[in-house]
């Protein structure tokens, strides 16, 4: 089973809480399953691993409850979750710039995932395909992830786009993103 670091099971916490209020986050919290639920009841620690699918779930439910007619919904959660991580974990040295980025990817990928591995191709000083093998595909968690990636790997003089040319859920062996830094 994949986990995922308790830092972004809190970042989609704060992210339905700060969008939608400190209630929607418990109305979420009360329509998940049973297994899915204890994650939520109990502490959750930036550092501890969570159940990837536990996260699936939650980010499921808020969308479902919250924001049914958003389709951009799990990609607004990443994106708010990878611009806390840049501003907060200190990641941002690893990912200050496209070479740096694209030569530490698979180190950050480890700092949140303990199953999969990432694998970046470079293309052109701020171009890459970023390419996820053996990790489990939802479409949440795909597009949080294509999100995450433009909130972390933004600077205020480069702004980050990621385009899913891949996926898992089509039938491919992996996902594969393209990412372009332009500005």
């Amino acid at each position: 089973m994949a986990s995922v670091r308790g830092v972004a099971v809190l970042n989609a916490i704060r992210y339905v809480r700060e969008s939608f209020g400190p209630n929607p986050h418990q109305a979420v919290v009360k329509a998940l399953s049973e297994p899915h639920r204890a994650t939520f009841l109990g502490p959750i620690r930036e550092a501890s691993w969570k159940p990837v699918e536990d996260l699936i779930a939650y980010l499921e439910t808020a969308q479902r409850l919250l924001a049914p007619a958003d389709p951009l919904f799990f990609r607004r959660v990443g994106r708010f979750s990878g611009q806390l991580e840049r501003a907060s974990q200190g990641f941002e040295v690893m990912v200050a710039d496209p070479s740096t980025a694209m030569r530490m990817g698979p180190v950050v990928w480890r700092s949140f995932f303990d199953a999969g591995r990432l694998e970046v191709e470079i293309l052109g000083p701020r171009e890459g395909m970023a390419r996820v093998f053996d990790f489990p595909a939802s479409r949440a968690l795909c597009d949080r992830r294509s999100g995450a990636w433009e909130g972390l790997l933004s600077t205020p003089g480069l702004r980050v786009e990621v385009t899913e040319t891949r996926c898992c859920l089509s039938g491919s062996d992996f996902c594969e993103n393209r990412v372009l830094w332009v500005g």
